[in-house]
């Protein structure tokens, strides 16, 4: 009954609040991903949504997605987002995220700036950590990573990443492993890095791909010469291909990897689960130095501004890549309904179910395509 309860509650919210800031001109007959009929759009509105992580939100955002002036008609918007969000479970969310691209695409910054009061879980470190092992935290966090980037080739952009983040442990369990000190990051501190960062994008839409390539890979080194009171060096992979398929229904893949060497704070492990990847488990349920996952959804539209999806993917963390076996592999099933409430840049509102090796189960109410 708690599934079902939270998911109509999901679905109530995302086609009564979105459905509202549909513009009254996209009518039929208008087509959609117009840019030749406007440059820019703005979607500003308070909002709800729901994750395992955080149970019921409301929040206040607005996407303005713009294009510069003298940019082509065809040319990739840039956007700023910004959001502030209070949970069921008393966290709050400050972000701020600009994607901008400079001179005809030549250049492209983008960022991220957080900051999060946000009571969480602990289960271990490890792919077997026990459900009996869950203990609760509350910690500060501020996070930001910030990445300049020039384009090289037809698609192709390399530069700069910094990335830096605080963390503060406000509260800790009276009985955890975290009150006492013996888990890296459990005494709070800051990471602070500089790395190297290329983007491969050929897609054919950013928040609507239904054709091209992402892919994306950084490897930042944190130290002490960087100010960071951690030192460890983490790669990152993220390769995704979008297929358009009878006509207008799209099949897209991804694997994200993730290798950590060195000391990190358990804060910045690899965490597994997200509503981006691996749905169904709680963020951080599973956390180690290496993560390798995979998956696949179908989309397709049902009538008016109406989709679904299909979902499946498989993947585990490890402290070794050489203790990866296939079948210790965790699976996530799931699928999804989607309102797409910008016709004019294609941006959806989801609901996603997913299920879990386990019985674990993920309800994900968000604005955003997972990858």
């Amino acid at each position: 009954m708690k599934f079902v309860r939270y998911g109509l509650f999901a679905i109530a919210v995302c086609t009564a609040v979105l459905a509202s800031t549909i513009p009254a001109r996209a009518e039929k007959g208008a087509p959609p991903d117009s840019s030749k009929e406007r440059r820019n759009s703005l979607v500003a509105l308070p909002y709800a949504f729901y994750t395992p992580e955080t149970k019921i939100a409301f929040g206040v955002g607005s996407i303005y997605s713009f294009r510069p002036s003298g940019s082509p008609p065809d040319a990739r918007p840039s956007n700023v987002r910004v959001a502030a969000v209070y949970t069921q479970l008393k966290q709050i969310i400050l972000a701020f995220l600009p994607e901008i691209y400079f001179k005809n695409e030549e250049y492209f910054c983008y960022g991220y700036f957080g900051f999060y009061k946000y009571p969480d879980k602990f289960w271990g470190i490890g792919k077997d950590a026990p459900d009996s092992a869950e203990e609760d935290y509350e910690p500060y966090y501020f996070k930001t990573n910030i990445n300049v980037q020039r384009r090289m080739w037809p698609g192709i952009f390399a530069g700069l990443r910094y990335q830096y983040e605080y963390i503060h442990l406000r509260k800790t369990a009276d009985d955890g492993v975290l009150r006492h000190g013996t888990v890296l990051g459990s005494e709070g501190g800051s990471a602070s890095g500089l790395g190297v960062i290329i983007n491969h994008d050929t897609r054919n839409h950013i928040y609507q791909p239904s054709a091209g390539f992402y892919n994306q890979i950084y490897a930042v080194f944190f130290g002490q010469a960087l100010g960071s009171d951690y030192t460890f060096k983490l790669l990152s992979i993220d390769l995704r291909k979008y297929f358009s398929v009878f006509g207008s229904h799209v099949l897209a893949v991804q694997t994200y990897d993730s290798f950590i060497s060195g000391e990190p704070p358990f804060q910045m492990l690899n965490m597994f689960g997200s509503s981006y990847w691996m749905r169904a488990y709680y963020f951080g349920r599973y956390r180690d130095k290496k993560m390798l996952t995979f998956q696949a959804e179908y989309r397709l539209p049902i009538f008016w501004r109406f989709g679904a999806v299909a979902f499946a993917g498989f993947g585990d963390v490890s402290d070794r890549v050489s203790k990866f076996k296939l079948n210790d592999f965790k699976y996530s099933l799931g699928f999804g309904l989607r309102l797409m409430f910008d016709r004019q840049e294609r941006i959806n509102a989801r609901i996603d179910f997913g299920f879990g090796k386990g019985g674990d189960v993920g309800i994900y109410a968000l604005v955003v395509e997972a990858f």
